[in-house]
């Protein structure tokens, strides 16, 4: 059995000495390096060669921004960012999983001496990254789903976009966006798996490099024609119709579930609010929120599109949702961003999709 190598970037010797303990309990992992600096990483790379790295951002000398590209650049291996939640970090954790870290761990949600608690949320993620390409629940790899030539038999405006992402979504989610035309003919909604403290900084970035309005939601809030909202972490978002407008909610419930937001609770009120007349996109994530949520609106008429393997960093949650046949159309990463424009276009053009 091949073990995954692992190498740990972080200037206290604590946090070296706890994670390459931790880490090195788990028979199917093997801890090639602990290393205090990216100066001292980058020196070890082709020595250590592991296959995943776990990094902290806030290190003195070249920092761990720059030590992520050199990594990336040295070879295109997963990236799990160690961060606090202060905002200097958060605004940091944000720009490293858009410059192509994979998945973060919130330092403050763990103590890093409960190795309990720490131990499975770490572990689930490195096998997940640099294990199998696909978790066991998901079924292998098909042929890619196209849409039936045939146009719709329901309505050919959508009133409304909604996508859900988990690991290595917050890159992919800008991806889909930059495709996007500059005046949107309807509003997006978007639950991102984060924890609290991060998804407005999240959206800021967006909303500086987009040129419509990126917003973190607000509750009790009316949806603006055209704008894009991230769910705000810590609550699920739902949505409500009244009349022609949208109503963007916040609710606590239900607590039982592993995400807040939950991609299932956002989809789940789509097809309450939209039905047919939305288009819904499931990205990569681990795990299987969102799949039933997609087969709901599927049911209902909506337009679905999940995002194949290939360019998957995890194909958990698209891979869940195709294994229930709520996948419309699967396509690349690349293609989603420009299929979603021409499904607005040909709404508001008044042609089937």
């Amino acid at each position: 059995m091949k073990r995954i190598r692992v190498a740990i970037v972080d200037d206290s010797s604590f946090v070296r000495k706890a994670l390459s303990r931790m880490l090195g309990t788990i028979p199917e992992l093997i801890v090639v390096g602990a290393a205090s600096s990216g100066e001292e990483l980058l020196a070890h790379l082709a020595q250590w060669e592991p296959d995943l790295v776990t990094l902290d951002l806030g290190m003195p000398g070249m920092g761990g921004l720059a030590t992520l590209d050199r990594i990336l650049a040295w070879r295109p291996i997963p990236v799990i960012v160690l961060s606090g939640t202060s905002s200097r970090e958060a605004l940091l954790a944000v720009e490293a999983l858009q410059r192509g870290t994979v998945d973060f761990i919130d330092k403050q949600r763990f103590s890093l001496v409960d190795f309990e608690a720490l131990r499975p949320a770490l572990t689930e993620r490195i096998f997940a990254l640099a294990g199998p390409s696909a978790p066991p629940s998901v079924v292998e790899a098909a042929e890619p789903i196209r849409p039936p030539s045939a146009p719709r038999a329901a309505s050919s405006e959508f009133d409304a976009v909604v996508m859900g992402a988990s690991t290595g979504g917050p890159l992919a989610l800008q991806l889909v966006l930059e495709a996007l035309p500059p005046v949107l003919s309807a509003p997006v909604f978007i639950a991102q798996h984060m924890p609290e403290g991060f998804t407005e900084p999240f959206a800021t970035r967006l909303d500086g490099r987009l040129p419509f309005r990126v917003r973190e939601s607000e509750h009790a809030s009316w949806a603006e024609p055209g704008a894009v909202y991230v769910a705000r972490a810590g609550v699920h978002l739902r949505l409500r119709r009244e009349g022609a407008r949208t109503m963007l909610l916040h609710s606590s419930t239900p607590a039982d579930l592993p995400h807040k937001p939950s991609v299932d609770e956002l989809f789940e009120s789509a097809r309450q609010c939209f039905g047919a007349r939305c288009i819904a996109v499931l990205l990569t994530g681990m795990g299987r929120d969102g799949a039933r949520g997609l087969a709901s609106l599927a049911a209902a008429g909506a337009h679905t599109i999940g995002q194949d393997e290939r360019s998957c960093v995890v194909y958990g949650m698209p891979g869940a949702a195709r294994a229930l046949g709520a996948v419309r159309e699967e396509l690349p990463l690349d293609e989603i961003g420009p299929r979603i424009a021409a499904l607005l276009g040909r709404a508001r053009n008044g042609a089937g999709a």
